[in-house]
């Protein structure tokens, strides 16, 4: 079995304790190793003279580096594992990775709460990942407890099914959510993380927005009754409340004062009941695409 090691760097002080720990953790397999670099020092020198494959990324940004990476996959490749260049992750828990694959598996995620070291993840980081990853399971129904996970594994096969877009870190979630939309067996396994050498390359408030913000786009986009009918029934409920206003005021009264009331009202619920259509029409029409 073939294996595609992709790596993206930029200014990694550790890379060559990250190759020599992959060479030798997959010792036993063909593998090759690809380097998508960004660096402004030596760091792509280095992976050369281990024997990387280095490829110099001219775009910008996390999913970027990896879309960029799986462009240059040999054809005879048949798994791809990716992981981070600053030795947060632990390259000998990659064959723990590869055994469901082995196994039938079309996708594993190295699930790094299982056993990571105290100071590799700071309590803020920890939380927004839990959030994101309950958000994903809600929505997507994939049960998974690591959604950012950064160590991977996935059949080639499978890879080549996934239609990944998102240039910067949504393309984590988007890689999971993709992988559910098709079909793939997704699992998980325990693997180390330890704390990171040399500086962090990532925003956590802005790369959490952009998250999130992609995690709902992509519900509009491949869900819509999930999308549409929250907001149909919110403007529906409002639309109510107003109009049990001007309900009341006219048993009471016999006469409506709340013109402006009654006028939201009718508009809320119209609006409401159209947005809820709508929703349902697009289910109909992705369902129908879908079975073609």
């Amino acid at each position: 079995m073939k294996i595609s090691v992709v790596i993206p760097t930029i200014n990694e002080p550790a890379i060559e304790s990250v190759l020599r720990d992959v060479f030798d953790a997959l010792k036993d397999h063909d593998i090759e190793v690809i380097i998508v670099d960004k660096s402004t020092d030596e760091t792509p020198v280095r992976a050369a003279e281990l024997g990387a494959t280095v490829i110099h990324q001219t775009g910008t940004g996390y999913g970027d580096a990896y879309i960029t990476g799986f462009k240059h996959i040999s054809k005879d490749s048949e798994v791809v594992a990716i992981l981070d260049g600053d030795y947060t992750y632990d390259p000998y828990d990659i064959p723990a990775l590869l055994q469901p694959i082995n196994d039938g598996v079309d996708f594993v995620i190295g699930n790094r709460f299982a056993l990571m070291d105290k100071e590799a993840m700071s309590k803020r980081n920890a939380l927004g990942n839990k959030l994101l990853t309950a958000m994903i399971r809600y929505l997507y129904h994939v049960q998974i407890t690591d959604s950012q996970s950064g160590m991977r594994a996935i059949r080639r096969s499978a890879l080549d099914d996934l239609r990944l877009q998102s240039p910067h870190m949504p393309f984590a979630s988007e890689m999971i959510i993709d992988a559910q939309k098709v079909g793939l067996t997704i699992t998980e396994v325990p693997i180390s993380y330890r704390k990171r050498v040399g500086e962090a390359k990532l925003d956590p408030f802005r790369d959490a927005l952009s998250i999130v913000f992609m995690t709902v786009r992509l519900v509009r986009d491949y869900n819509p009754i999930v999308f549409f009918l929250p907001i149909g029934f919110i403007f529906i409920l409002i639309g109510l409340f107003y109009g049990a206003s001007v309900v009341i005021e006219y048993t009471n009264t016999g006469v409506v004062t709340r013109f402006a009331a009654a006028i939201l009202s009718v508009l809320l619920i119209m609006t409401g009941l159209q947005v809820t259509f709508f929703g349902l029409l697009a289910d109909i029409i992705l369902t129908n695409l879908r079975r073609r």
